[in-house]
């Protein structure tokens, strides 16, 4: 009885068979993308397999997520388990660091974490698209204005979309705020407004930073969006700054907020 002869296989390949086919390239170029950024060399050390990062990981004593676990599929290549681990565990993180302060490596675990979930997004994956979703106003906020939503604007009038569960959370908003050590009492006064031209240099920044590009992977329909505001923003500057050029504006015609137009 005779074989065929089989050359090598790279481990990265050799990991992928508990994936279903149609997954296997999407996971190989993901790890791929992970392992060619210049931050993963700098955050993964070494492992000595002790345990302490996932020991004072909080996410870890309420979810079945574990620093340690990612840390060891990291250094066995296997694409496979780090695809699994981004599509269902890597966002019960809560970014606290505590596993790297902790690390005898040194590795910079909370940083390879958010590696992981940066590629999630610009790839397009499914978990990313998932645990994004309930965020696209406030995403929808900071990209158009600059500004985060402040305690007291979380009302069921302004975000019905939130469902029953922001009645429920509106009830207890004066506790919440008081619970916060910085004062937000005010800040609705001011949190949505900004300056046109500030608008639109913000957005700029959004759209030539790549920001917006991983939005459309994960959001197209809030990506239109953002960009139909911001091309109508950015020819309203151009007709003000060509009206005040030809004098046909004074400085005190000028508005003082996008809001005013």
């Amino acid at each position: 009885m005779s074989y065929e002869e089989q050359g090598a296989v790279e481990e990265e390949r050799r990991n992928l068979d508990s994936l279903p086919p149609e997954e296997r390239e999407v996971a190989l170029k993901y790890w791929r993308e992970v392992k060619s950024d210049f931050r993963f060399d700098e955050y993964l050390r070494g492992c000595l397999n002790c345990g302490v990062c996932t020991s004072a990981c909080p996410a870890a004593k309420f979810y079945d997520f574990g620093p340690r676990e990612m840390i060891q599929y990291m250094m066995r290549d296997e694409a496979d388990k780090i695809y699994e681990f981004v599509n269902k565990k890597v966002w019960a993180c809560v970014q606290c660091y505590s596993c790297s302060m902790r690390c005898p490596f040194n590795n910079e675990i909370a940083g390879l974490i958010m590696v992981l979930r940066e590629y999630a997004v610009k790839m397009g994956l499914k978990s990313a698209k998932e645990i994004l979703a309930p965020y696209r106003r406030i995403l929808y906020v900071v990209m158009t204005t600059g500004n985060q939503v402040t305690p007291n604007m979380i009302q069921p009038e302004t975000f019905p979309d939130w469902g029953p569960q922001a009645v429920e959370e509106a009830k207890n908003m004066d506790l919440y705020r008081k619970a916060v050590p910085v004062d937000l009492l005010q800040r609705s006064d001011i949190g949505w407004h900004a300056s046109l031209q500030t608008a639109v240099e913000l957005m700029t920044i959004m759209i030539e930073s790549g920001v917006l590009d991983s939005i459309r992977n994960v959001d197209q329909d809030l990506y239109d969006m953002i960009m139909d505001i911001y091309d109508e923003r950015s020819q309203q500057l151009r007709e003000i700054k060509e009206k005040y050029e030809r004098g046909e504006l004074n400085e005190d015609e000028l508005p003082d907020s996008w809001l005013d137009l």
